[in-house]
């Protein structure tokens, strides 16, 4: 059985930053594909296929763009063992519960994230309810657009809403306060 580990850089190619699986002490990415930037960890841990069989999105193209030469790993799962299947269809084994564990820990995992990557999860957990029922659907929140604001994505009527709040971005949680604020008064 292999074993397997996360790791979390940050990418400035794509201005987010990457998970890399590490199976066996070695950057896996590295090795079935040379180039390939990791996922951004708040999307990558959102896969349904973390710990059930289906396809799983370990890497992207060096560009940074999801959809641009993915690197997908398929997942079977079978008596306590998870496969990896890869493009080149060379199989990693794991044992079922070490594997789950592993996720689960890399998943809470927040010592990677930067003061506007801490705001922007704790913004993406704000209720917006209010807004939902005024046909809003909340997408993605993002800091790294532009300095001392925090943009959000909507979608109405299939058409993509940006709003851009201003934060102290040196305290997370000013974030939360600012959103929340604005919340309150736009719905």
């Amino acid at each position: 059985m292999h074993s397997i580990a996360f790791r979390f850089e940050a990418s400035p190619s794509s201005n987010d930053d990457q998970v890399r699986p590490v199976v066996d002490g070695a950057d896996f990415l590295r090795t079935i594909v040379h180039d390939s930037l990791g996922v951004d960890p708040p999307e990558f841990f959102r896969q349904p296929a973390l710990g059930v069989d289906g396809k799983l999105l370990i890497g992207r193209c060096s560009c940074g763009v999801v959809g641009c030469g993915d690197v997908l790993v398929d997942i079977t799962v079978a008596d306590q063992c998870v496969t990896w299947l890869t493009q080149t269809e060379r199989a990693y084994d794991f044992e079922l519960s070490r594997y789950l564990d592993g996720f689960k820990t890399a998943s809470e995992d927040t010592a990677w994230e930067s003061v506007g990557r801490t705001a922007e999860r704790l913004v993406s957990s704000i209720d917006f309810t209010k807004l939902k029922e005024r046909g809003y659907k909340f997408e993605w929140a993002s800091t790294r657009i532009a300095r001392g604001r925090v943009t959000l994505s909507f979608s109405n009527q299939e058409i993509q809403r940006l709003f851009e709040i201003g934060w102290n971005d040196q305290q997370a949680e000013d974030a939360t306060t600012q959103v929340r604020r604005w919340v309150a008064e736009y719905a």
